[in-house]
């Protein structure tokens, strides 16, 4: 096997525990890793931040499922949603789906319509307080305005019990230039299809001119699977769904067990 040169990381449910913390040992092992690290999340960069900042990072990093890229230094590449295509997505999410808890998100600010038990949950993750706003409106003003950019809708069902069929019946608009992906237990996320991780991570492979077989992702769910099929050493956390497990090489323990620190000692810096 070729030797891997940087390694990629998913967050939640993959490098964080269900605590949503990084352990005193895995911070050790990643911060003493001699090789680069990029944290690839669907997190936005302010959610991110003190992540980065506790591993000492100085690499790329990821967010918002790969539509933007950035580094200590600033913003490096971005893939905003067209503010027509948002407006049209909006307006079909509230009319097909008002048990949907829907928000969306540009570069600094995260826009809520509704403040309720969903929302405040998701705030335990970020350091983001949300904004109020009527979202239709709000989408006016920016495509008038043009002072900000989307770069995901987020959508927070009740359960998961409908989100395949709500994921279906979106898919069905047939919208070429989105990607719809599954992201936690009740959460689906919109963004470009030219944002995914898999884009993102060829991205900074090709900067730095590396092959994808020098490359190893860590992930569990459905929107890991890109990132893993685009590297050459795929790993997946026990707790990883069945899919995400198949596409991987190997299986680390999981994400509450240490399993990112556990998988980069065993399988790629070759530690016992």
């Amino acid at each position: 096997m070729e030797s891997i040169e940087h390694v990629f990381t998913d967050l939640d449910g993959t490098l964080l525990n269900d605590a949503g913390e990084i352990t005193a040992y895995t911070q050790e092992v990643l911060k003493n890793c001699p090789l680069p690290i990029s944290l690839v999340s669907a997190r936005s960069p302010q959610a991110m931040q003190p992540l980065i900042a506790q591993l000492d990072l100085k690499a790329e990093q990821v967010a918002f499922n790969g539509a933007l890229i950035f580094d200590e230094k600033g913003l490096l590449k971005k893939s905003p949603l067209p503010l027509s295509l948002t407006d049209r997505l909006v307006r079909e999410i509230k009319n097909r789906y008002p048990q949907v808890n829907l928000s969306y998100f540009t570069a600094q600010d995260w826009y809520i319509e509704q403040m309720d038990e969903r929302i405040v949950q998701e705030m335990q993750f970020t350091p983001q307080i949300p904004k109020k706003v009527d979202l239709l409106a709000h989408l006016q003003d920016l495509a008038k305005n043009e002072t900000e950019e989307i770069f995901k809708l987020l959508l927070i069902l009740p359960d998961d019990s409908h989100l395949e069929e709500v994921k279906q019946d979106l898919e069905a608009l047939n919208l070429a230039e989105i990607v719809i992906q599954k992201t936690w237990t009740s959460y689906l996320e919109i963004t470009l299809k030219s944002a995914q991780k898999s884009k993102a991570i060829a991205w900074i492979a090709q900067q730095k001119g590396l092959k994808n077989t020098a490359l190893a992702a860590f992930g569990d769910n459905e929107n890991d699977l890109s990132m893993l099929r685009s590297v050459g050493l795929p790993i997946a956390v026990a707790n990883a769904s069945l899919a995400v497990k198949k596409v991987s090489h190997y299986m680390t323990s999981s994400n509450n067990e240490e399993g990112v620190a556990k998988g980069l000692q065993k399988y790629i810096l070759r530690e016992t």
